[in-house]
């Protein structure tokens, strides 16, 4: 229950969300692209991958995940976990991911699916003590990813792409947000809705943490929640405990609908205003 002080702004953010938090909105944003797959293997691996390019302008997300996927065929998980060629992105250029970072993030969940059967018990057997904070969790299934065996081909790339593969798959020890990790675990945990995916069982929407990328952020610092663009982890622990006083079992609900009522051009305040 929020508390006495939070309540007007609980209602503002309600009536965002009930205004934003559609399906057909669904349509301008990544998460789009894992509804054509139906298995939740599938979901899962086609989830990781698109959450891990979503950085620029949608438009462009929306056209490199297409790619992305398309080589990896109806069954992605399927193609993964067999031992069929991963050198299917030669001419994958996604701003400054390239089709060797994929490659390289494809032989990683490869061996993650081999060993643990999926990204989420991968994720879980990465921290057995599951009272610890996310920030452990999550730095353990970075680095976990980042130790698994590659092929002699691909290993050589990793030192060249090495600035670049710490973008693509950063680690919350380091200070990063890591919007996208943040990201793609709301779209699993999240119980399903339209928009998330509710795939993961054994983490807890209550343990997630908000995904700040540069529309959010705006509403957040009309919120004087924070004074700066410049974001890190530390940002996102701030926020997100700010989230769970008004909603401490799911405090990332309104994350889809606050990100798209920003990037459609609204203002938050209309909504203050019109609980007052």
């Amino acid at each position: 229950m929020a508390k006495p002080g939070n309540q007007l702004l609980k209602q503002a953010l309600e009536l965002a969300y009930e205004d934003y938090h559609q399906e057909k909105r669904r349509r301008r944003d990544p998460i789009s692209l894992v509804y054509p797959f139906s298995n939740p293997q599938d979901q899962e691996v086609a989830a990781f991958l698109v959450a891990l390019i979503s950085y620029g302008n949608v438009t462009t997300i929306l056209q490199s995940g297409e790619k992305l996927l398309a080589p990896l065929g109806r069954n992605p998980y399927q193609y993964l976990i067999s031992d069929s060629p991963l050198n299917l992105w030669p001419t994958f250029k996604h701003r400054f991911t390239t089709g060797k970072d994929i490659e390289i993030l494809a032989q990683w969940i490869r061996e993650a699916l081999k060993t643990q059967g999926s990204l989420e018990q991968f994720f879980i057997s990465r921290t057995p003590d599951q009272s610890v904070p996310m920030k452990l969790k999550l730095s353990g299934f970075v680095q976990g990813l980042w130790s698994q065996p590659l092929s002699k081909n691909v290993k050589c790339w990793v030192q060249v792409r090495n600035r670049n593969l710490k973008y693509l798959l950063s680690d919350p020890q380091q200070g990063s947000a890591c919007k996208r990790l943040n990201m793609f675990l709301r779209w699993v945990v999240r119980p399903k809705d339209g928009i998330d995916l509710g795939l993961w069982k054994k983490v807890t929407p209550r343990e997630l943490l908000l995904p700040l990328d540069t529309h959010l952020v705006q509403t957040l610092k009309k919120l004087k929640w924070i004074r700066t663009e410049n974001t890190n982890w530390k940002t996102v622990e701030s926020v997100t405990e700010k989230l769970r006083e008004i909603s401490a079992e799911d405090p990332i609900r309104y994350d889809f609908s606050l990100c798209h009522l920003s990037m459609s051009g609204g203002n938050f305040k209309d909504y203050q205003k019109k609980t007052l």
